[in-house]
Formats: C-alpha cells, sequence, structure tokens
C-alpha cells in the first residue's frame, strides 16, 4: 500500500485536529502535515511536496485562495490537488472562486467524516493515475527528444568529419588527416556512451534489467572507477581526490551501482573547470530508523545548481540539459538513470549546491548484515 502525505491547512486547532483524526481513521497509509496559515503551509509544501492539501478558506494574512494562487503559480507545487474545506462553498459563486484559482474539489464545514474520507480517497487515485500518465508522457517524450536530438547531432558530425577526410585524404597531410581521425574517434566515444546509457534506461524502464544485490566491497569498487575515469580528468588537469572507508561491504547490484557511481564522478569532472578537484567520499552512517548505510558522495568545486534546476534534476518529468565547463554535452539521462537504481535498493540519493561554490551528489545503499 502507498504512503501518501497530506498537509492540512486551517487556523483553528480544533479543526485540524479533527481533520487528522478522521485522516488517521481511513485504511490508508498517511503521513499528515499541519499548518495554522498560508505562509507556513507554502513554505510546507514546497519543502515536502504532498500528495494532497486540505485547505481552509479563511486565515488571517493569507487566506486560503491567495495560498492556493501561489502554490499553483510555482513549477513543482502547481500539480499538488487542493481541496478546499469551508462553510463559503454553500454558494455557487464562491465555488466557482475556489475552482478558478485552482482547487479540485470541496469539503464543507462542519466536516462529516464519511464525506472526506470518501473525496480524500478519490482524489488520491485521481492524483495517482494523473501521475502515472504524467510519467509515461514524459518518459516518452524524453527518450524520442534523445532520438532526434541527443543521437541526430553527434551522427551528422561524424558523418561530416568522415565525409571530409574520405573525399580528400589524398591532399591532407598527416597531421590534417590525424586532427580528422581524433575528431571522429572522440565523438564515436561520446555517442556510445549516451547510446549506452539510453539503452541501459530504456531496459530499466521495461523492467528488462535483472537487480541481483550480492556482498560488494564499495571502497574497491570506487578505486576502480577512478581509474577508468584518471585519463578523461587529467585531459582537464582535474585531481581526484579519494576519501574512503576501508573495505566497506554493502548488499548491492554491482552493474547498477557501478553505473551511478561513473555517472556522478563523470558528471562532476563535466561541471569542473581545468585545473580543479574532484573528492569521492564513502562512509558508514546510521539513518532516522536505525538502519546502517554506506554513504556515497562525490565533491565538485564548479558551477554548481541553482535551486530551481535542483529540484528538476532527478525528474524524468523536467527537461534539465547543460553543458560542462568545456562546452561539453549534456542528455539529463545519467541522473535519472541514477536515481532509478538507487531506490531501487532502497537508498536515496540527493544534492547539495550553491552558484559559484560547486556541488555534492549523495546516496546511500544498505550495508551486508
Amino acid at each position: 500500500m502507498n504512503n501518501y502525505s497530506i498537509l492540512v491547512v486551517d487556523d483553528s486547532q480544533d479543526n485540524l485536529k479533527t481533520i487528522s483524526s478522521y485522516l488517521k481513521e481511513s485504511e490508508l497509509s498517511l503521513t499528515i502535515l499541519k499548518a495554522p496559515n498560508g505562509k507556513i503551509a507554502c513554505m510546507l509544501a514546497e519543502k515536502k511536496l504532498p500528495d494532497l492539501i486540505i485547505m481552509d478558506w479563511e486565515m488571517p494574512e493569507m487566506d486560503g485562495i491567495e495560498t492556493l494562487k501561489y502554490l499553483k503559480s510555482l513549477d513543482h507545487t502547481k500539480d499538488i490537488p487542493v481541496i478546499m474545506c469551508t462553510g463559503k462553498m454553500t454558494t455557487s459563486e464562491h465555488l466557482k472562486t475556489a475552482l478558478e484559482a485552482g482547487a479540485v474539489d470541496y469539503i464543507r464545514k462542519p466536516i462529516d467524516k464519511t464525506e472526506l474520507s470518501a473525496r480524500v480517497y478519490s482524489m488520491l487515485k485521481l492524483s495517482e493515475s494523473y501521475k502515472e500518465i504524467k510519467l509515461l508522457n514524459a518518459t516518452k517524450d524524453k527518450f524520442f527528444s534523445i532520438i532526434a536530438h541527443d543521437l541526430k547531432s553527434p551522427f551528422s558530425a561524424l558523418l561530416g568529419f568522415s565525409e571530409l577526410l574520405l573525399e580528400n585524404h589524398a591532399i591532407y597531410n598527416d597531421a590534417e588527416r590525424e586532427e580528422y581521425i581524433k575528431y571522429i574517434n572522440d565523438g564515436s566515444i561520446k555517442t556510445y556512451k549516451l547510446l549506452e546509457n539510453l539503452l541501459t534506461w530504456a531496459q530499466s524502464q521495461t523492467g528488462r534489467i535483472k537487480f541481483t544485490p550480492e556482498k560488494i566491497n564499495i571502497t574497491a569498487l570506487i578505486n576502480e572507477i577512478i581509474l577508468l575515469l584518471k585519463e578523461t580528468a587529467g585531459n582537464k588537469e582535474i585531481k581526484l581526490i579519494l576519501n574512503t572507508e576501508n573495505n566497506l561491504l554493502v548488499n548491492a547490484d554491482k552493474n547498477m551501482i557501478e553505473t551511478v557511481i561513473r555517472n556522478l564522478v563523470s558528471n562532476a569532472i563535466k561541471f569542473t573547470p581545468k585545473g580543479g578537484d574532484i573528492t569521492i567520499k564513502s562512509r558508514t552512517i546510521t539513518d532516522e530508523n536505525n538502519q546502517r548505510l554506506a554513504e556515497i558522495s562525490v565533491n565538485d568545486r564548479g558551477v554548481g545548481i541553482s535551486p530551481e534546476i535542483q529540484y528538476k534534476l532527478f525528474k524524468i518529468t523536467e527537461n534539465v540539459s547543460t553543458k560542462g565547463t568545456e562546452k561539453e554535452p549534456g542528455t539529463g539521462l545519467g541522473l535519472i538513470l541514477c536515481k532509478g537504481f538507487v531506490e531501487k535498493h532502497g537508498g536515496r540519493i540527493w544534492v547539495e549546491s550553491e552558484v559559484g561554490k560547486g556541488s555534492i551528489f549523495l546516496f546511500t545503499v544498505p550495508l551486508t548484515i
């Protein structure tokens, strides 16, 4: 059963208590968030991104309609369904106002437990269906976008260079021929990596990648990946610094975790200026449920990421593609793939960043028992 989060907003503590109590008595698995006014509701909604909001209309400072309009103006909260809860809904004029502001339903006061449960259940199921459809459409759009643009462009360049070399090889000197061959080779490597990521992602979306966790030494795996990427980093005079816990054993699918670490380090190299450094760390942590986990982090001192972009990084529904410090291309697909693989392990992945000061990408996987 899915666990849903619901934000209840009301300036009356009695109403907050009543609604929360009724919701907890339902058969749904729920996390209840509470806000006594519109301002706090906006802060909680932006931070927690609840599945549903139940909003009082009449509140001091920032009423329900103002709060609703603000949330609908933000990209990351505009799709959260909002149910208005107020005695004002007795008139069609007020109902029209709420619906035009972005509300999807209403509950009348005094609150009836049966009505509340029915409307909440119905809205959560509709919201779930909407998210699934949106995800499927975004996945399809992403796939075709990569094929149409990110694969077509490098192939066009490869064809262009190879045609020039074929038509003019007799008149080019050795240095010129070598330069064109290098362009073709570099382009082929980058295109192959993109195609590899695309195929891996497509397999993961269709459930064709087998999840086979085993005991692996994450420290040794990180060292292997660093050796593979050392030349790429060296081309930009970037120093890779390791700060790993010795013989850290995790229960994980080796191929998936290797893909995650390789993507994160490759991204760090791409967004770190020439002569910079990147630190890769691993350590043991304990989460809020007292579960012991391995935390792996990749810390660069590159361009950094704005909060607006951070929110979009791991979402297939968002289109994020940023060029590196030396115009290296990207599709945004790698981080989406990383998120899927990490969550397959029951872990989580996130970013901490500040524009101009670099970024830290972190993820967790369970330790061996």
